[in-house]
């Protein structure tokens, strides 16, 4: 593992608990500040929708000047927006907000694979797994921790410490990690190729894919996910700290493990685990007892997302072109975070027209579809790259 990389796993430790902290808390500070469950849904909503074109700029900006900046200013500047999210009380000032931090998150979510494989082709699969099992790990003791952190600091208080921790974050990032040198584009191309979908077939299938999964993963789990347990069940906010805990601990794991798994079927296996994951979510939804339902619901991203993340991330990184992969992985997830526009608003009316029951069950219903969409793929060369050791592959480790 060479600098680079074990910069980015100490930058995702830190990035793991600062989201810990942001995500559990956020949906408490706005019930906290009297918004209604159908308020909270606009918020979501038109975060996911400001920052969809910028996935792709941001993508192209990379793939021209280098990995570094971007990494780093969305560190920055998702520090900055977590820190100033209890300064505003208002439905715009939210929404502004909670705007900038997902444009970071985002811009973050585009860069970071493509970093680790740029490090280290032959063991992505091994990196890709281990920064971000530890990065959802630690998601999980920045959510105990502010669970227990309540009433010594309030929402407003560990909202504050969420972006400190990205500051740090930010600053590590920025002293310790150094760019690598790459070949410029030889066709960088017009302003308006940015936005045509120009790319492997496979990964047309994939954005497809992934917009219908993320209206289903959104629906599920935004605002409306740690209050599904608070209002359905009447738990306390430590208990349901608790539950988001073990969230993230079941995609922690598999991922840990993802670099020893010898795949031979990228497509059965991202399919199959995506599928259970949207079935285990629908029938979490229909159980009435707090414990059969949580101990249910916490079995999709062990079965599912945790197997299923480093299959699609290695698809993805075999298939785009290396001149332009932040750019193509950017309109990916750009097509696909289209869905994310739709899921909090879903959530915000089947909350509070139909249950708080409603939105777990749609979500899942979306899973299993987006997993329908992937019969399409053709994934063969993929496939091979898998199923080679890393040892043998890995010749850019310094």
């Amino acid at each position: 593992m060479n600098r680079n990389v074990k910069t980015v796993l100490a930058v995702s430790i830190l990035f793991g608990a600062a989201t810990g902290i942001y995500e559990f808390v956020l949906p408490y500070y706005l019930k906290e500040r009297g918004f209604p469950y159908e308020s909270m849904g606009r918020i979501f909503t038109v975060a996911a929708a400001g920052m969809l074109a910028l996935r792709i700029i941001m993508g192209r900006l990379a793939d021209t000047r280098g990995r570094k900046l971007f990494y780093g200013l969305s560190l920055g500047s998702s520090a900055l927006a977590m820190w100033l999210t209890p300064s505003s009380i208002s439905l715009l000032g939210q929404s502004l907000l909670k705007t900038i931090r997902e444009a970071a998150f985002v811009t973050r979510e585009t860069l970071h694979p493509v970093v680790l494989y740029e490090e280290s082709r032959g063991r992505f699969m091994a990196f890709m797994g281990r920064t971000r099992g530890l990065e959802y790990l630690f998601q999980g003791v920045g959510t105990l921790a502010c669970g227990y952190l309540f009433l010594l600091l309030g929402t407003g208080g560990n909202l504050r410490l969420a972006g400190a921790m990205l500051a740090l974050a930010f600053l590590f990032f920025w002293l310790l990690f150094r760019e690598r040198q790459r070949d410029p584009d030889p066709h960088p191309g017009r302003l308006r190729d940015l936005f045509t979908f120009e790319m492997h077939p496979n990964l047309r299938v994939i954005a497809l894919s992934s917009f219908v999964f993320n209206v289903g993963l959104t629906i599920s789990h935004s605002f409306i996910m740690p209050l599904f347990f608070s209002d359905k069940f009447g738990v306390s906010e430590s208990t349901v700290a608790w539950v988001m805990v073990w969230h993230r601990l079941t995609i922690a794991f598999p991922l840990l493990i993802a670099g020893s798994l010898r795949i031979r079927n990228l497509k059965a296996v991202y399919i199959a685990t995506l599928a259970l994951e949207g079935l285990v979510l629908s029938a979490s939804a229909l159980i009435p007892n707090f414990y059969g339902a949580s101990a249910v619901w916490l079995l999709h991203d062990l079965i599912g997302a945790g197997i299923w993340i480093p299959v699609q991330n290695m698809i993805i990184q075999e298939y785009t072109r290396p001149a332009h992969r932040a750019l193509e992985l950017g309109k990916i997830q750009a097509f696909g975070g289209v869905g994310t526009i739709f899921g909090p608003f879903i959530a915000g009316y089947l909350s509070a027209r139909v249950n708080v029951s409603a939105p777990f069950f749609a979500s899942g219903l979306l899973m299993v579809g987006a997993a329908a969409i992937l019969a399409l793929l053709r994934v063969a060369e993929a496939e091979a790259v898998v199923a080679t050791p890393a040892a043998l592959v890995d010749m850019e480790e310094t």
